[in-house]
C-alpha cells in the first residue's frame, strides 16, 4: 500500500510539473499554492466532506480557466454560490489554478489537482 502511494505521488508529481510547462495545453501555471489551502468542510448537498481546492472553469480570452470555489478558507453551502463567490474572487484578486487552452485540457488538470489533493489530505 505504501509504495503504491509513493508511485502515485510520484506520477501526479511529474504530471503536474508537465502541465506546469505547458504540457499539455496549458496556457499558464496557477498562481495560487495548492500545498497552503485550508481544508474546509464541504456541506453541499449532495458532496460533503472535505474540499481544498474544489475548483470550476470559467472561459476567458479564449482560455479556460480554473479556479478555486474555497474562497478564503470557506465554502458556500450552495454549488450556485460557490460559483458566483469564486468568478467574484477570480475577477477581484486574479488568483486561479491555472489557464488552459481547452476545456479537456482544463477538465484534465482539475482532476489532477483533485487526485493530488486526495493523497495529500489522506482523503
Amino acid at each position: 500500500m505504501a509504495n503504491r502511494r509513493k508511485m502515485l505521488e510520484l506520477l501526479l508529481s511529474q504530471m503536474e510539473s508537465a502541465q506546469a510547462r505547458g504540457v499539455p495545453y496549458a496556457a499558464e501555471g496557477r498562481n495560487i499554492d495548492v500545498d497552503r489551502l485550508p481544508e474546509v468542510p464541504n456541506r453541499i448537498p449532495g458532496e460533503g466532506g472535505i474540499s481544498t481546492v474544489r475548483s470550476m472553469g470559467i472561459t476567458e480570452d479564449g482560455n479556460e480557466v480554473l479556479i478555486p470555489t474555497v474562497v478564503d478558507g470557506r465554502l458556500a453551502p450552495t454549488a450556485a454560490q460557490a460559483e458566483e463567490e469564486a468568478i467574484r474572487h477570480y475577477r477581484r484578486t486574479g488568483k486561479h489554478l491555472g489557464k488552459y487552452a481547452s476545456r479537456a485540457a482544463a477538465d484534465a488538470a482539475a482532476t489532477l489537482l483533485h487526485e493530488r489533493e486526495a493523497l495529500r489530505t489522506g482523503r
